[in-house]
């Protein structure tokens, strides 16, 4: 019975993964790395581009309605880079548009990447590795454990419109 227990507190500290790490890159600018929540996103130093850009951001509410209920089974993966001025406009508008429809963001999965020197994209964890990230933000969306569609770096019209050509069709 010892060592059962003892397996299973070994999986489970194995498998929780702390949120919103810190580390500091090749540039030597403080960043997150890992998985992290909106509470990593608003804390300092982030929160110098985060909350700016949620705050005004406008959300094109006349083409999400036609997403209705559809978003309700999708799964979000998000890969941002702290550290990448792409990361620092999408991300935020991302959110800004999500709080809008009221997704539920316990079905979204978010990690931030660190860029090493080769410029691979990678995480601690290395969630990173089953979806061939090359460029940061990236937006997957999945229904049924399948990716359908992906925004990678900037939409192709905008936010709202690219999710809803994913998402509806």
């Amino acid at each position: 019975m010892k060592n059962l227990i003892s397996i299973l507190l070994i999986i489970l500290i194995s498998c929780t993964t702390k949120l919103n790490q810190e580390s500091v890159n090749i540039e030597n600018e403080q960043i997150l790395v890992g998985k992290v929540n909106w509470q990593g996103l608003t804390q300092q130093p982030y929160d110098e581009w985060f909350t700016p850009t949620y705050l005004s951001y406008r959300v094109d509410s006349t083409t999400l309605v036609s997403l209705g209920s559809k978003i309700d089974d999708i799964e979000i993966i998000l890969f941002l880079g702290t550290w990448c001025s792409d990361s620092q406009v999408e991300v935020p508008q991302f959110y800004k548009i999500l709080d809008h429809i009221g997704y539920d963001l316990s079905k979204m999965t978010v990690v931030a990447l660190e860029r090493l020197e080769s410029r691979e994209l990678v995480s601690p964890q290395h969630e990173e590795a089953e979806y061939e990230i090359g460029f940061v933000p990236t937006f997957i969306f999945k229904r049924a454990g399948k990716e359908i569609g992906r925004v990678t770096e900037y939409p192709e019209k905008t936010l709202e419109k690219d999710m809803v050509r994913i998402i509806a069709n």
